[in-house]
């Protein structure tokens, strides 16, 4: 059964099921991907190794990120989606169990760039094949629901971390475990290929100037993703937390970002949507400025990580959204594969400034980091002009 696009305004069965089988493959690879982080880095820490390190690990996979992004275009013109997702699925459990009978750091980094590779292939197609699929007008609640499961898994991998340890190699067995049920809904989904097959009309390169806006938006918050998944726990235990209330805090940042997705989502389907990404910019900035302030005391603290990393994955949410708006096709596929090298940027510079700003004002450098890139992105936010239409 092949899978395309249509003007159909209306769900379908077919649509519906595959849209259940893509975000449940995707959701799980998310707890993977939020298990491991946290725990290479703690992994490291405890063997008394820099942040900057830490933080230069981290970057691997947002590297693989980088280059599998301008690949996946190419390769959704030559092959079929479902297959390119199965056999990222079937690589990925390779990489686990060689990270698993290897302490070696070197071959971690090697490792890490490989699964990058591998995410880039999962994200691009998952995203490209359920933007094509959904009705244009509930675009925002389905972009909304989708990041919704996703930041929930993002929630569970440190909850899980927080149960299984960081001793042995049962996080590394559970997160095998994890991708094999990634691939099992893939054996429900119909075959995909995208609804126009003609050459995009710019780059993955070039996207940051037809769209620059959702070019930051995927920049700013994979900056503070993966700054704050890979240093947030090291900076809880620098200043006296535990390791377990240290992970916690992610866990309930992860978890603001599960659940204020669907809200942001059905606002930017209600509202203007670029009101509502630029609320989301505020948020992020004084979020970012209020939780060091707060750590001392767990209720405030957690609901202030719950609140501003829910808000702030929102950024992305309604660039999702305007993106479904704008492009389709290959052209979209060639979107999201730019939103692939554009979060992988951010990602793969978040962690080393953070680690680097850690290093040089030990631990209060990775909270002023994360104010500062909050604040550029308010302000560009501002702009109108960035909000038309692309000229391609």
């Amino acid at each position: 059964m092949m899978t395309k696009s249509t003007s159909e305004p209306v769900w379908t069965k077919e649509r519906a099921l595959t849209l259940a089988a893509l975000i449940g493959c995707l959701s799980i690879y998310g707890i993977t991907i939020s298990l491991f982080t946290p725990l290479l880095s703690l992994i490291l820490e405890a063997r008394g190794v820099s942040s900057t390190l830490i933080g230069g690990l981290a970057m691997a996979a947002p590297a693989g990120i980088i280059i599998g992004s301008f690949a996946v275009p190419w390769s959704l013109r030559k092959l079929e989606g479902r297959s390119l997702l199965l056999g990222g699925v079937a690589f990925e459990i390779v990489l686990i169990f060689a990270l698993m009978n290897t302490q070696s750091i070197i071959a971690w980094f090697a490792i890490r760039f490989l699964g990058g590779l591998v995410g880039s292939v999962l994200f691009v197609v998952t995203e490209t094949w359920i933007i094509e699929i959904t009705p244009r007008v509930h675009h925002g609640r389905v972009m909304g629901f989708y990041n919704t499961t996703l930041a929930l898994s993002f929630a569970l991998g440190p909850l899980m971390l927080s149960v299984t340890g960081t001793q042995g190699t049962l996080p590394f067995l559970v997160g095998i475990g994890l991708m094999v049920l990634a691939g099992l809904p893939l054996l429900s989904a119909g075959r995909y290929v995208p609804a126009s097959s003609d050459n995009p009309s710019f780059g993955v390169v070039s996207f940051a100037f037809v769209a620059p806006l959702l070019a930051l938006a995927c920049f700013v918050v994979a900056f503070k993703e993966l700054a704050t998944t890979s240093l947030m726990p090291v900076y809880g235990l620098r200043i006296g937390m535990s390791e377990s209330s240290a992970t916690l805090m992610l866990f309930f940042g992860a978890a603001g970002g599960a659940s204020l997705q669907f809200p942001i989502g059905w606002a930017a389907d209600h509202f203007n949507p670029r009101k509502v990404l630029v609320a989301c910019a505020l948020a992020g900035l004084v979020g970012a400025a209020v939780w060091p302030f707060v750590v001392g005391v767990p209720f405030l603290l957690w609901t202030t990580l719950f609140l501003w990393w829910g808000v702030f994955a929102g950024i992305y949410t309604v660039a999702m959204i305007l993106a479904g708006q704008w492009f389709k096709g290959v052209e979209l596929a060639t979107a999201m594969g730019a939103f692939g090298v554009f979060w992988g940027v951010g990602a793969f510079v978040g962690p080393m400034v953070g680690g680097a700003s850690m290093d040089l004002w030990n631990p209060y450098g990775l909270p002023l980091t994360l104010v500062i890139v909050a604040g550029l992105f308010f302000v560009i936010s501002l702009f109108t002009r960035f909000y038309g239409l692309p000229k391609i």
